[in-house]
Parts: C-alpha cells; structure tokens; sequence
C-alpha cells in the first residue's frame, strides 16, 4: 500500500491542486512541484483544506504551508488546526517575505493570549472559506495557540524551494540549518516554453511555432512585478538608457497604468523582447526560486538581475543593462544561448536529484 501524504496550507492556493488555474494570473506556484515529485517517488498525495477536528494520523507526513495571517489567509483556521494536529509537520513557505510571516505569528499569538475578538475579528472571519460557524472556530482556540508557538520554536523540518550554490541565510529563516531542506522546483515544473504553447498546449500548438525569430524580437526591456514599489531603487541603478521599459503586474500605486498578464502570455512578452529586468530584493544571492530565470533562458532572451543573484545561475549572468544595450544582433543571440547554457548546465532539470532532495526531508528525524 503506498504511503500518504497530505499538502495543506492556510490559503486558498496552498489547499487547492493546480489552483493556479483558477487565478487571474495563473502564476504556477512551486508546490506542483511538490506533488509531481511524491508520486513520481510512488506516495499517495492530497493537496486539500482540512476541517476542524479532523484527525491527520492516516497520513504518514503533512507538508503544511504557512503564509502572513495578515493577508488573504482563507484558510486561517484550519490551517493553524492542520499544524496543531500534526506537531511533527514539514512546514513550508511559498513567500520570500518571511520576516512578515513570523511577525503575523507573533502578533497573532499575542492576541490570542489576551482574551480578546481580535483573533476572530470580522476581517478574518470574512476571509475564512471552512465551512465551521463561529462557535466552532472558537472552540479550537487553544490548538491555535499551539501552531503559532510550533511555528516560533522553528524547530520542524523546514521544507525552502530554491537554487542549490545560494546562501539560505540571507533569506533571515532563523532556523537551525540542520533542519532546512531546500529543493529545485524546476525538474518536475510546469515550465512554460514557445515549444509547448508556455504551457497553453492544445492541438494547434503541435502545427503552429510560437516562437519569435532573433531578427524580430524587439529591442526592449520587461520589467513585470506585483511589488514595484519596492523595486523602484533596483530599477533606477540599472541605468537604463536607449531601450523602452514595458511594465506589467502593479494594479495600483504607480504613475502609469500596467497590463497584468497571464503567466502563459507574460512568458510570450520575453520571448518577443531582447530584455527582462529582474528585480532584486533583500534576499538576493539566497538561491530563493524563481521560475523567470528557466522561462526567459527557453525564450531565447536574455536576463539581468541582481548581481548577486546572478551569481547562482552562473557566469552568463554577469551583466548590466548597457552592456547589453550595446550589443550587435549576432552578441544578443549569442548571450541568450550562453545565459541557457549555463543556467541548464548549473541546474539541470535531473529529476533524479529532486527525489533525492526530497527523500532527504522525508527520511529527516521529524
């Protein structure tokens, strides 16, 4: 009989398999991933919300995800159930932003602590998708107290998705070492390529290339970000000079008005223009994943980021913006093909090493 893993986590994307689909932007997140490589590893998976109450013990582990109690948490109280239930979980992020994670922990325990509706105010409640009435989320009050201290003595095994060659601790995890296990989504990704319509196959995509010639795609940069506000001090020291700048993802708070594109029709964008701008951010050089590095690498463009973020994809990408705004036709397609090179040659998309990063977690003392 094959061994059972649950996935679960505290919103509506971490508890949903291939949610993504339903989003507006399709962003595919790392943990399908996860569940392609478990049952590749021939584990029965489920990737679902839990109910209160419910009792975990079926499952042979639980990979719990965690995310800000401040911010779309539509699976708040189940999720902190899930972790309470199963103390000797594998938590996971699915958000660099992790000071902020542990800061809505440790607020939330506070409030929990003082007796007062905060823990239950109308915010969350409207949020909240379990199907359990308000007495019912109260009367697990004390299994919420247990999760958030569970996650604060960040002492479970740690499940990071990110690049090998980075430094983790950049990423302010505060966790024992010991007990963080990182792995490469990308093997077992749903990488969005021309070859396979960026991940929209249908029959016409067999007949119909949808890739850009060199000597047709546009000599412009890509910027897209859902947080350009803090981007903006990275994107001015890149000293853009003689290309445009198209942006795309901000909704609001920026002076001019963005397209916000599917993640299928975003990965067209960069096979259409020579450059994206990658933005960097606090943990830059962790090995953090990102999924643009591949995508922009099998769209034939080309890639600049953060120096030192650069570094873990290797060499190829030790670049400046106007170094590459200078370049003839033939050095443009000649940088594509070296960042591709070197990315694949860096990090292969060796499936055989995903399993082993995963059995490496799985077997840990838990």
């Amino acid at each position: 009989m094959a061994k059972k893993i649950l996935i679960t986590g505290m919103n509506a994307l971490q508890t949903r398999r291939d949610g993504f689909l339903k989003q507006e932007l399709q962003v595919v997140p790392s943990h399908y991933s996860v569940i392609r490589v478990l049952e590749d590893m021939g584990y029965e998976v489920e990737q679902r919300p839990v109910e209160l109450g419910e009792d975990l013990s079926k499952y042979d582990d639980v990979i719990i995800y965690i995310h800000s109690i401040q911010a779309f948490c539509q699976r708040l109280y189940s999720g902190l159930y899930a972790i309470s239930n199963r103390p000797n979980c594998i938590i996971a992020f699915d958000d660099w932003q992790i000071n902020q994670i542990y800061e809505s922990f440790s607020t939330y325990l506070k409030d929990l602590s003082e007796n007062s509706d905060k823990p239950f105010r109308e915010y969350l409640l409207e949020l909240y998708q379990g199907k359990e009435d308000l007495d019912t989320i109260k009367k697990f009050k004390q299994q919420y107290v247990d999760a958030c201290n569970i996650v604060l003595s960040k002492s479970n095994r740690l499940l990071v998705s990110a690049f090998d060659h980075g430094d983790l601790s950049l990423l302010n995890l505060e966790w024992d070492p010991n007990r963080v296990f990182r792995f490469n989504p990308n093997p077992y990704h749903l990488n969005r390529t021309p070859k396979n319509g960026y991940g929209e196959e249908s029959a016409l995509s067999v007949f119909m290339s949808n890739d850009v010639e060199p000597e047709s795609k546009i000599r412009a940069w890509n910027f897209a970000s859902l947080v350009q506000k803090k981007t903006q001090k990275w994107l001015k020291q890149q000293n853009v000079k003689k290309w445009n700048i198209n942006f795309y993802g901000a909704r609001r708070g920026m002076e001019v008005k963005q397209e916000r594109l599917t993640e299928s029709d975003m990965c067209a964008i960069y096979n259409s223009q020579w450059g994206c701008l990658m933005p960097g951010y606090f943990h830059s050089g962790s090995g953090w994943w990102r999924a643009r590095p591949l995508q922009v690498a099998d769209a034939g463009s080309i890639l600049v980021c953060d120096l030192k973020e650069g570094k873990v994809y290797g060499e190829a990408y030790d670049l400046t913006a106007d170094k590459v705004e200078g370049m003839t036709l033939g050095e443009l397609i000649a940088t594509a093909k070296n960042q591709k090179e070197c990315l694949y040659a860096k990090h292969p998309l060796d499936r055989s090493v995903t399993r082993s990063e995963f059995s490496a977690v799985l077997e840990a003392s838990k």
